[in-house]
């Protein structure tokens, strides 16, 4: 596999060895579906192995055996070790799944009001339906927006975990969402020392990064894919 300079490869954070995990820059062009395809097809996977969730903001979140689209789920795993997970964001979380050494894997777009709503959770629920151990798993949360640039205001403030809120000067509230969304992998029975969190912030890097934040509907969107050798 040849990831090009389009693209940061995740891979190495996970302990699977078969493990390939892909998250695009700004620099590749991610239009649609066919998008996707290009990003599969440029590092090394089959195009026509994609899963293609069509997000939502819901909390919606399916274990899927056939490649295509998915409807109103934004996370898809799978135990098909031919397939690949695909997300596309722009500021929201991409969440990352593997588990250790066996072909389960998954990939969740996790925006605020899917994190406040209990996607994560969800998330637990499918790998323990499916008669996996969590503690089994490495999580990786990729480039999002981080609380240095992430604000709110009153009319929704009370939807977050007051843990994780500053209020600042001007009566405005910053979430650190990171945090959040790690509390809430640990209280599901994730193991903290496998959960990895970078730190790049989507708002911040505008070179690196498409932010909805920064350029509202203007804002383009990165993919993450994740599958196997």
């Amino acid at each position: 596999m040849t990831i090009n300079q389009d693209c940061l490869d995740l891979s190495h954070h996970f302990s699977n060895p078969n493990i390939i995990s892909i998250f695009s820059y700004k620099s590749f062009l991610a239009n649609g579906i066919e998008g996707r395809k290009n990003l599969a097809h440029q590092t090394g996977f089959n195009p026509n192995s994609l899963l293609n969730p069509k997000q939502t903001h819901s909390t919606n979140v399916v274990l899927w055996e056939k490649p295509g689209s998915v409807m109103d789920t934004d996370g898809i795993f799978t135990s098909n070790p031919k397939l690949v997970c695909s997300i596309q964001v722009a500021d929201c979380m991409p969440v990352y799944f593997a588990h250790k050494n066996k072909p389960f894997f998954g990939l969740v777009h996790a925006g605020w009001r899917g994190l406040v709503h209990g996607i994560l959770l969800q998330s637990a629920k499918c790998i323990k339906e499916n008669e996996k151990a969590l503690s089994d798993f490495d999580v990786l949360i990729g480039p999002s927006i981080q609380n240095c640039c992430f604000e709110v205001s009153d009319d929704v403030i009370d939807q977050f975990d007051s843990r994780f809120v500053e209020k600042k000067e001007d009566g405005k509230y910053r979430i650190d969402l990171q945090k959040m969304a790690l509390s809430q992998l640990v209280k599901s029975g994730f193991q903290s020392e496998k959960i990895t969190i970078l730190n790049e912030c989507t708002f911040c890097n505008e070179d690196k990064y498409h932010s909805y934040r920064r350029n509202g509907n203007k804002a383009g969107r990165m993919i993450g894919l994740l599958g196997m050798k």
